[in-house]
């Protein structure tokens, strides 16, 4: 009994389940020399938040000053400063019929300072641009005007350690732009 069931399962076991299909004649294996590797990219701007340029109008208004506060929907201002953001505000100036000049806050231009803060004390934070202009009123003379313009530039600590932006904050806008590329 013990050879029979030796033989049975020796069968079993060995035994081909229908006719196998023919096999393919193998493919050409070519190999080739690895290339070399390409050039790193540059470093993306896709963190970095610039507003649109946005006419000036005080919340708070002297003849001689103003401050306007800007309202940051895009982040947690509050988180994002606090882990090393850099936050940015330039002045736009209409210096000929199509010319512009930007400055970056804080500047002074004439007798006018302006200058700018971050206030994270609220349950959101805000951007709050100050103007002062003790021997004129031209603080009230430039809100509402196209030819006078704000915007601000957000950089993540990241990027800002990248380019240097911690040390050392672009003059102008368009100095910004280039290094960030930004539009």
């Amino acid at each position: 009994m013990a050879f029979y069931l030796f033989v049975g399962l020796s069968i079993t076991l060995t035994s081909c389940s229908g006719e196998d299909g023919k096999d393919g004649d193998p493919g050409e294996s070519i190999k080739g020399d690895k290339g070399d590797p390409g050039k790193d990219g540059e470093d993306g701007n896709a963190n970095v938040i610039a507003s649109d340029w946005m006419q000036i109008q005080w919340d708070e208004a002297i003849p001689t000053a103003g401050t306007m506060i800007l309202e940051v929907p895009e982040l947690d201002l509050i988180d994002f400063v606090e882990t090393g953001g850099v936050v940015m505000v330039y002045f736009k100036l209409r210096s000929e019929e199509d010319s512009f000049a930007t400055f970056a806050l804080p500047f002074m231009f004439n007798s006018a300072t302006y200058s700018f803060y971050t206030s994270t004390s609220a349950d959101t934070g805000v951007i709050v641009v100050q103007a002062e202009d003790p021997d004129s009123q031209l603080i009230l003379d430039i809100q509402n005007d196209p030819d006078f313009t704000l915007r601000y530039v957000l950089v993540p600590a990241n990027v800002a350690d990248q380019t240097g932006l911690a040390e050392n904050i672009p003059p102008t806008f368009e100095d910004a732009k280039n290094l960030l590329g930004i539009d």
